[in-house]
């Protein structure tokens, strides 16, 4: 119950600030091209101003990220002796966001698309013995090696509006309120080892999803050019699994196994960083670069069985299995 909440808060919270600002002064004007109302002296709330002369209200920005993924649920073999799991290592992956923003006097209209690229190859070296693949039935018995390769392609398309607001001279408050739509495409491809002989098990867990999301952006004005800006977003989605896992082992031990369902999967995103400005082409164009890290947390999204026994039947899901995401967040913005 507390995702609604957080969004009709958020909704109100613009709504309020808009309604209870208290107007500029109407008697200030300094913009060569048209009248440019600036706040009053007492004004404790007010839009944010970009400084601009004769803004046209665009803003566009490119980013590039350079996170860390890892996925709970990956385990592919045990080590029997150790009682230790061999898993995917935390690896770094490139990817890239951009933004789209409009005022409108009303409100900002922001439509935002984020890609990330995820790769990842781990290898439990041959020769070990006592060791047992998670994603074969148990009689397999023991392996001679194993190794894994995870892939994946992830997007993210928010739609939002947000107002954002003075409420004071170095504080800007900006809550929003919109759409988010996400797909999400994995394969996860196990080698095991036995003796002359080699299994393959090819896993899909393909994922797709759209509903409501809420968040906040605040930003501390600490210096003539210099901002230090934080940001939360959290969504609620409605969701679709595609599911296929296919055994090719030289054994009985094949399977083949495929479903498709729905769920309501939440995520959550939340960053921090400073922003340095600079103004060009006689104060038309604005520009901006920002460096900060980002965390994202996207729950139940590995929905992959693993076989209890050699019965068809006897498949369960991972018990843990939430994705994230964490890195460095390069941006240029551009305000025009």
């Amino acid at each position: 119950m507390k995702f609604p909440l957080f969004f009709i808060v958020s909704f109100f919270s613009i709504v309020s600030m808009q309604a209870f600002s208290i107007e500029k002064d109407p008697c200030i004007s300094n913009d060569a091209c048209c009248e440019k109302i600036e706040p009053g002296p007492f004004a404790f709330a007010y839009p944010k101003d970009t400084s601009l002369e004769c803004p046209k209200n665009f803003s566009m920005s490119a980013s590039f990220l350079w996170m860390a993924f890892y996925e709970e649920g990956l385990e592919y073999a045990i080590n029997v002796n150790e009682m230790t799991t061999v898993k995917e290592k935390l690896e770094f992956n490139p990817g890239f966001r951009v933004n789209l923003s409009y005022d409108n006097d009303i409100f900002y209209i922001n439509i935002g698309w984020t890609y990330i690229k995820f790769k990842d190859d781990s290898i439990a070296q041959p020769g070990t013995d006592g060791l047992l693949g998670l994603f074969l039935p148990p009689e397999t018995g023991s392996l001679t090696g194993a190794s894994s390769r995870i892939s994946g392609d992830f997007n993210a398309l928010d739609m939002n509006i947000s107002k954002p607001y003075h409420v004071s001279r170095y504080f800007i408050s900006s809550p929003k309120v919109g759409i988010q739509a996400a797909w999400i495409d994995q394969d996860y491809h196990l080698r095991y080892y036995t003796i002359n002989r080699k299994h393959n098990v090819y896993n899909k867990n393909d994922f797709w999803g759209i509903g409501l999301e809420a968040g906040y952006d605040a930003e501390f004005i600490i210096g003539k050019n210099f901002t230090l800006y934080a940001n939360v977003l959290s969504a609620l989605l409605f969701s679709k699994f595609d599911i296929s896992q296919i055994a090719q082992t030289l054994t009985i031990y094949h399977y083949q196994l495929s479903d498709s369902f729905f769920k309501v999967i939440p995520n959550a995103k939340i960053g921090l960083g400073f922003t340095w400005s600079k103004m060009f082409d006689k104060k038309t164009i604005k520009a901006k670069l920002k460096v900060g890290y980002e965390f994202q947390q996207w729950w139940s999204m590995n929905q992959l069985r693993r076989p209890m026994d050699i019965d068809p039947s006897a498949f369960k899901s991972v018990a843990r299995n939430d994705l994230t995401f964490n890195g460095l967040v390069v941006t240029i913005n551009l305000d025009i």
